[in-house]
């Protein structure tokens, strides 16, 4: 392994669908090397050797902490600074970072594994949560490595303060498989265990079986075996997910290790993925063929089976809009199961879930408007039955009868008084 420092121009991704995240990328390359890896593809524009040059950013914890100091937020947290900051009691300085909307830091990409070998030596993620510690800032972290329980005693300080959760990847429960498909990340039995430390220490934390690898890692035996430890562990969630290959180094990566270690199955991988879709889907025509399981489906079921969440429970960061964003939640959960699980219309769950994007970036409180200027938000008719019960009673009954889950989301008073009029 071949590590390269360098101080990086950007460090920051947003996005309009998530506006209330930010994505770190700390590290350039992935001594994990999993075959099946979306960071190798093309699209990245990674360089070659992508699994031993691992290229680092060492001025990751800086264009952090510039960024936020950008955004009006102080260190809160941090008792020393020398700077005038020093002369601030720690309630001021909340007071002036409390006027502007928090957002949950990610450290975690597409390209990279924040607790990759490479951190052991660097300390980039450590300096990075530190930060994020110091001005009061809830985390996301998604890893295959051990190594973050380095770190947990940071990741408990930020989770009294505000928000922490740690997301382990784990696809197979074979170890000879599991080092074939992954031959650099922490065992399964070893992230396993990290993800029940965690669990133990009250701090959120769960997984995703993505991919689920056809005719591998789809397997009855795989999957009962990964979801009875996921219990054993108190994992708080599960998600899955399917093999996306990509054409160039991504596809051609795995298919070299299937041809190494699993020959008899290349000639159904290559027939599976012969479309070369640019996305790196599967062609349906031959998933049906070969009947083979919708992965999302297939772990939508054994969640139940097995009492774990089938999504992420949301944190919602300090100074958003509550009620937006618990009813934009609700909205992608009837969309995940209208049209993942249930089937029963692409075009209204693409329709619901456009609707919830909208409601995360609105900046009114939809609750405090009138009856009237809801129905004038750009949604589609079948998508305010949807909002005006949640409005109403705090429910979805969609989601009671679909899932039993009759929690009460919310209740508000200054909408039933403003338009009861409206309502009858």
């Amino acid at each position: 392994m071949l590590i390269e420092k360098y101080q990086a121009k950007s460090l920051i991704r947003t996005s309009k669908r998530s506006p209330h995240h930010i994505h770190l990328n700390i590290y350039q390359g992935c001594f994990h090397n999993c075959s099946y890896c979306d960071g190798k593809s093309d699209e990245y524009f990674m360089h070659d050797d992508y699994s031993n040059k691992i290229r680092a950013k060492i001025n990751a914890p800086d264009l952090l902490e510039e960024y936020l100091i950008n955004k009006g937020f102080l260190p809160i947290n941090r008792e020393k600074t020398n700077t005038l900051l020093d002369f601030m009691p720690q309630s001021k300085r909340k007071k002036i970072s409390s006027n502007n909307p928090k957002f949950i830091i990610n450290i975690f990409g597409n390209i990279c594994d924040v607790y990759q070998p490479a951190e052991a030596e660097l300390e980039i993620t450590k300096k990075v949560l530190q930060i994020a510690y110091d001005y009061s800032f809830p985390v996301r972290i998604l890893t295959k490595s051990a190594l973050v329980l380095r770190d947990i005693d940071l990741i408990k300080k930020i989770n009294q303060d505000t928000f922490a959760r740690v997301a382990f990847t784990i696809t197979l429960s074979d170890p000879h498989e599991q080092l074939i498909f992954e031959p650099n990340s922490s065992s399964t039995n070893e992230r396993l265990s990290a993800l029940k430390k965690f669990r133990e220490e009250g701090i959120s934390a769960g997984v995703y079986i993505t991919p689920v690898i056809p005719w591998i890692g789809d397997t009855n035996t795989n999957l009962i075996e990964l979801f009875q430890q996921l219990k054993d562990a108190k994992a708080e969630f599960v998600i899955t997910g399917g093999l996306t290959l990509k054409p160039g180094r991504n596809k051609e990566d795995f298919l070299k290790i299937i041809d190494e270690y699993h020959p008899e199955l290349l000639v159904l991988y290559d027939e599976l993925y012969r479309n070369n879709s640019i996305y790196g889907q599967p062609e349906m025509k031959i998933w049906e063929k070969y009947k083979l399981q919708n992965p999302i489906k297939q772990g939508y079921h054994m969640s139940k089976e097995y009492g774990i969440n089938f999504y992420e429970p949301r944190y919602i960061p300090e100074g958003t809009i509550r009620t937006n964003l618990e009813i934009a939640t609700v909205l992608s959960r009837i969309a995940f199961l209208m049209g993942e699980i249930y089937e029963e219309s692409w075009q209204k769950a693409f329709e619901i879930r456009e609707a919830a994007i909208e409601l995360e970036n609105y900046s009114s409180d939809i609750s405090l408007m009138q009856f009237e200027e809801i129905l004038s938000l750009p949604f589609e008719k079948h998508v305010f039955r949807h909002i005006i019960e949640m409005l109403q009673t705090g429910k979805s009954s969609y989601l009671i009868k679909k899932e039993d889950y009759s929690q009460l989301f919310f209740k508000i008073d200054d909408f039933f008084s403003k338009n009861s009029s409206s309502l009858r």
